[in-house]
């Protein structure tokens, strides 16, 4: 599948690897994704973002907020509960996920069932577009449509709704072609 990646879809992949070592995650999840899809302020995806009202910096910033909130699929109020029988929640996921990372034969963290629902899905968006081709754009309205709640979160902030940002998407490839 990654032959029909564009070298900056495929930049956003390699990326994605790296946000997740760095954030210590036993896999590489759509929010990492996101995260490296947001490093390139010039592709076309960050670009359709911004034109949204959704410059990448804020994007970052926003993603790292709801990041700190959720924290494995817990909120902040799971977190208060913990904290108040002395267990730190952040402490617990960074142990979890260095001592028990799901590293695979390479030794990058593997994607998660998530980040590879959201790369078949931008498979799909490409096919529904009729691009031969898998760039960023597809590779955003993959993560949209994976329904990851770090990502919907985020988008949602802005007031990005899938809808609208596919329409965006089509009429960006449009002028760019």
């Amino acid at each position: 599948m990654f032959e029909r990646f564009t070298k900056p879809a495929r930049t956003v992949v390699e990326t994605a690897y790296a946000h997740a070592v760095a954030t210590t995650a036993s896999e590489t999840r759509p929010e990492h994704l996101f995260a490296a899809l947001l490093d390139d302020e010039t592709c076309l995806a960050t670009r359709v973002l911004a034109g949204l009202g959704a410059p990448a910096d804020r994007l970052r910033d926003e993603l790292a907020r709801h990041r700190a909130r959720y924290v494995d699929g817990l909120d902040a109020d799971d977190a208060e509960a913990l904290a108040s029988i002395g267990i730190d929640l952040d402490e617990v996921v960074r142990r979890i996920d260095r001592h028990l990372g799901g590293r695979g034969p390479s030794g990058r963290p593997r994607f998660s069932r998530g980040s590879r629902k959201t790369l078949q899905l931008a498979l799909r968006e490409a096919l529904a577009l009729r691009h031969n081709y898998i760039g960023t754009e597809h590779l955003l309205l993959g993560l949209v449509r994976s329904d990851d709640r770090l990502v919907a979160d985020t988008l949602a902030a802005f007031g990005i709704e899938r809808d609208a940002l596919r329409v965006a998407v089509a009429d960006a490839v449009r002028r760019a072609g």
